[in-house]
């Protein structure tokens, strides 16, 4: 078990101590694209938004991306921040002590369409900074390839950390493989906008952590649907992380499958080197001379094949479980430093 109390509860003395000066520029700076939306959709993407603005004094966000124009993306966005607002201006609780930006300043941040959104990755990258710009992808990556194909050179200033590609993940019983012969199929959720920056030469030595299967582990268990009754407690933003998981049974619990992508920022680890075992589960390189910045989900063998995972299929349900362990194995980690961040924030 890490010591995760004495770093986290050291940050916030830390910050608290330094004449109350806001600790931003030592923080990652990040974009976050998203297909939160009010129209259908799973509800993750919005228990996510929440969780990253209960951290908004640990990262620099620069830009929000809700990629779902007509799914009411910007409308579910802003539902977020209007919690957010309303736990800072409360004076019981403590956002004001640790400097959290003012909602008005995040507003201004989200993206109001496809153009907005491409034009503020160019932007934001090309800014004179010695930080990297860590780009979060919660959905389609579209808006960033689109942004990569008309500024290719900004692939050396940007770091993305993806979800949910389930590369060759397809459900076997599904209606769809039914209909084919064998049950390898190439499911990729995140769109052709992942493959065509892939598959790009001049994006080969892009830095990217492809999240494959591990995210999973986030929602195993019985742990996630006790966590949520606890999350529910903590002010405007724990009631919505809670509240926008109602409708659909299936989702009665911290789900926030998109989530793992901003845990490896804020742990307490050298975020240089993803292979290490962390809160987002355990990375390696697969393609290290061809893909030398390129880090997936680890398989946990030697067998599988991660260039043409069809070839180790008979291995699949093995791979899915050490992929999914890799981030249930610290899991509870995460949960407790959320749940000191909370008592931190809301005093409870």
């Amino acid at each position: 078990m890490r010591n995760i109390f004495i770093y986290l509860g050291l940050s916030f003395i830390i910050a608290c101590s330094s004449n109350n000066k806001p600790a931003e520029h030592n923080n990652p700076r990040v974009i976050v694209t998203s297909d939160i939306n009010n129209i259908g959709g799973d509800p993750d993407d919005k228990q996510s938004m929440a969780h990253l603005l209960m951290y908004a004094d640990q990262v620099d966000i620069e830009a929000i991306i809700p990629d779902l124009w007509i799914g009411k993306g910007i409308e579910a966005t802003n539902q977020a921040i209007d919690a957010y607002e309303k736990d800072l201006l409360n004076p019981d609780f403590n956002f004001a002590k640790f400097n959290y930006p003012n909602p008005d300043s995040i507003r201004n941040k989200v993206a109001q369409n496809n153009t907005d959104a491409i034009n503020r990755i160019i932007t934001l990258a090309k800014k004179e900074d010695k930080r990297p710009l860590y780009i979060l992808a919660w959905g389609n990556m579209n808006t960033v390839k689109d942004a990569l194909l008309q500024a290719p050179e900004i692939a050396d200033k940007i770091r993305l950390l993806t979800i949910a590609t389930n590369k060759m993940a397809q459900n076997p019983d599904s209606e769809q493989n039914a209909k084919v012969e064998k049950y390898c199929v190439d499911n990729n959720w995140n769109g052709a906008g992942r493959d065509t920056i892939f598959y790009d030469s001049r994006f080969k030595n892009l830095w990217w952590i492809e999240n494959d299967w591990a995210y999973n582990g986030m929602f195993e268990g019985e742990q996630p649907r006790k966590f949520l009754d606890e999350i529910k407690q903590n002010g405007n933003l724990g009631y919505h992380i809670w509240e926008v998981v109602q409708e659909q049974e299936w989702a009665h619990y911290f789900r926030a499958g998109d989530t793992p992508t901003l845990l490896y920022l804020l742990e307490n680890i050298d975020h240089n080197n993803p292979a290490q075992f962390t809160w987002g589960g355990k990375f390696v390189k697969p393609f290290p001379q061809e893909y030398p910045n390129y880090w997936i989900d680890a398989a946990g063998t030697k067998d599988w094949d991660y260039q043409d995972p069809c070839n180790s299929w008979e291995i699949q349900d093995m791979v899915y479980t050490n992929r999914v362990n890799s981030l249930m194995e610290y899991r509870e980690d995460m949960y407790n430093a959320f749940r000191l961040k909370m008592k931190t924030l809301y005093g409870k």
